[in-house]
């Protein structure tokens, strides 16, 4: 006799191909949706200050960028705000915000000495002044708790250790020209 016939197609090698392929497609849309996660799970507001009149808000909105971690500086309206700047990743940080007293100027303490100063209206970049010298990178003293005075033509704050107790108040008239 003959041992020639058909023979049954070999259903056990067909079904492992599928569930290897429903793994990897399984495993490329979870590498996608995370990776989608990390860039847009990853945007919070770190500080968030309204206007004396409450008609605007000036805010540090974080996110996860291609180099780590990225800071905008945004003011306007809460629905509508705009980015005044966006904040070099690996040597900048903002950490406080500050009005002048009637609303016409917003300021940002980036690096925790220098304060950069907008129009509130316009977004328009009216200059930046170092609250204090920089001794080193990161500087040994930072500025805290920075306020405008009643005309807004000073800013008071506290000159402060970085790593221990010490604040020294501290005065410095401002002379700002719009950056052309």
């Amino acid at each position: 006799m003959s041992t020639q016939g058909n023979l049954p197609a070999a259903r056990g090698a067909r079904r492992a191909g599928i569930a290897i392929a429903l793994a990897i497609a399984a495993f490329v849309v979870a590498g996608a949706a995370f990776a989608a996660g990390w860039l847009l799970g990853g945007r919070h507001v770190t500080e968030a200050v309204p206007s004396p009149s409450g008609d605007l808000v000036a805010y540090i909105l974080e996110a996860r960028c291609a180099f780590g971690r990225c800071q905008s500086l945004k003011v306007g309206a809460a629905n509508d705000a705009r980015v005044v700047q966006t904040l070099n990743t690996q040597s900048e940080e903002a950490s406080e915000i500050a009005w002048t007293p009637d609303g016409g100027r917003v300021a940002f303490l980036v690096n925790g000495y220098q304060l950069r100063v907008f129009d509130a209206h316009t977004g328009q970049n009216l200059g930046a002044v170092s609250l204090i010298e920089p001794d080193k990178s990161p500087s040994s003293r930072i500025a805290r708790g920075v306020t405008f005075s009643s005309n807004g033509a000073a800013v008071t704050f506290d000159d402060c250790p970085r790593q221990h107790s010490g604040c020294r108040p501290a005065l410095l008239a401002l002379r700002l020209t719009p950056e052309r």
